[in-house]
């Protein structure tokens, strides 16, 4: 007997076939993801400090964010806080919302296109202002006011 494909299992069969779902961050080792588009990790617990107003980063003890290029998760749930930090230039970091504005799904940012992309399904594309470069997501991400102060990022929350 021959079994009919339905139009919604082909395209979801044609979504697998052209990387359309990424599955890093849902992966058996979050760590390790398997491609490089969702390669971000958190930052180092130790670096992190609240204060009245905002948040500390010393980066003498976050060696995630000392590289230009290099980007890394701010994730407290006690105060729903979720952030991605990105080191985009030499004295120069970005601070925005690690949430999709389309979904709620995370974000991670991609080094080589020095954006930051959903990793959700159709990857809504933002640039590091948080403004929307690609949707389906419609509105601009987050962004925080972040100064570098010596060897330490001074985020307002």
């Amino acid at each position: 007997m021959e079994q009919k494909m339905t139009r919604r299992e082909m395209m979801g069969a044609g979504v697998l076939l052209v990387g359309g779902v990424c599955g890093c961050r849902t992966a058996d080792d979050p760590v390790a993801p398997r491609c490089t588009c969702c390669s971000t990790l958190d930052v180092e617990p130790e670096s992190v400090t609240f204060g009245p107003g905002g948040l500390t980063i010393d980066l003498l003890k976050a060696p995630s964010l000392r590289e230009v290029g290099n980007a890394a998760y701010v994730v407290n749930k006690d105060k729903a806080l979720e952030l991605i930090v990105v080191h985009a230039e030499v004295n120069r970091y970005c601070v925005l919302s690690r949430l999709c504005t389309h979904g709620g799904q995370v974000i991670s940012f991609n080094r080589e296109r020095g954006m930051l992309q959903c990793n959700n399904f159709n990857h809504s594309i933002f640039e590091l202002n948080g403004n929307v470069w690609k949707g389906p997501a419609e509105k601009p991400l987050k962004s925080y006011s972040v100064v570098l102060i010596q060897e330490a990022l001074v985020i307002s929350i």
